[in-house]
């Protein structure tokens, strides 16, 4: 008995890394130096990439020396899942907690017409064809997205979303979602876990956080496939990722 709980409790514990904010211009530096660990473990984050960056305060970071599209179908040749991060990263909405997930704030799609948000989709998954670069998932700068968002992306052909609250992947509204619970690394016990990782703003103290864990954990660290293949719509699930949600919804208010 006690070997099977065990051997449950380990084939559903999986940290899965995230990286946010990947464009043209970025911290190129800190990008090479995860690279460089990554590759030593064999690690396959999701490259959180944005199609069309437009954001002011990210385009005051350098440019790589090599095209950046040519990087991109690098990383995907080497098993890294490259997701989209949004169209172009501008926040021209605030939402007040009426988005999906509850949380509020500035929003580059919650808001927006359903024919806004899919000029904007398309525009992105324009830009990723253009590249030919394949897409599955998707996940929205500041985590704001509404109901109209996963309309337009399903309309698209997406039907995937890194973000969410619960232990493990669920199906809901018709998209199959990865949870995505903590903005830093803070691993459970059990689950399925998203780690959001902004190596912009990263420094050597935080590289060097990353680091660790990866050491430590690396035979932990899943591929976005495997989470993928976890999902759990029970009814233990579904209660569970309810009182998560409630949970983290009361501490982000504190």
């Amino acid at each position: 008995m006690f070997n099977k709980i065990k051997n449950y409790v380990s084939d559903n514990t999986g940290f899965l890394l995230r990286l946010d904010d990947i464009a043209e211009n970025m911290n190129w530096e800190m990008m090479n130096q995860a690279t460089i660990l990554f590759d030593k473990f064999d690690v396959k984050p999701v490259v959180g990439v944005i199609p069309n960056n437009k954001d002011v305060e990210l385009m005051k970071y350098p440019k790589n020396d090599i095209n950046f599209w040519d990087q991109v179908r690098k990383w995907e040749s080497k098993g890294w899942k490259i997701g989209m991060h949004g169209n172009n990263h501008m926040y021209d909405k605030l939402s007040s907690k009426k988005d999906y997930l509850g949380l509020g704030g500035n929003s580059e799609f919650s808001g927006h017409s359903y024919e806004n948000q899919l000029d904007k989709i398309k525009l992105g998954l324009k830009k990723f064809k253009n590249e030919n670069v394949d897409v599955q998932t998707f996940f929205a700068p500041n985590h704001t997205f509404d109901k109209n968002t996963l309309l337009a992306l399903q309309k698209c052909g997406l039907n995937e979303v890194l973000d969410g609250y619960g232990l493990m992947p669920y199906e809901e509204n018709g998209i199959k979602f990865i949870p995505q619970l903590f903005y830093k690394i803070s691993p459970l016990p059990f689950g399925i876990q998203t780690f959001q990782i902004h190596l912009n703003y990263y420094n050597h103290s935080d590289f060097d956080r990353l680091k660790k864990f990866i050491e430590i954990n690396f035979k932990k660290i899943i591929t976005y496939d495997y989470a993928l293949s976890k999902l759990n719509n029970s009814f233990l699930s579904k209660t569970t990722r309810a009182v998560i949600k409630k949970i983290l919804q009361i501490k982000r208010m504190l």
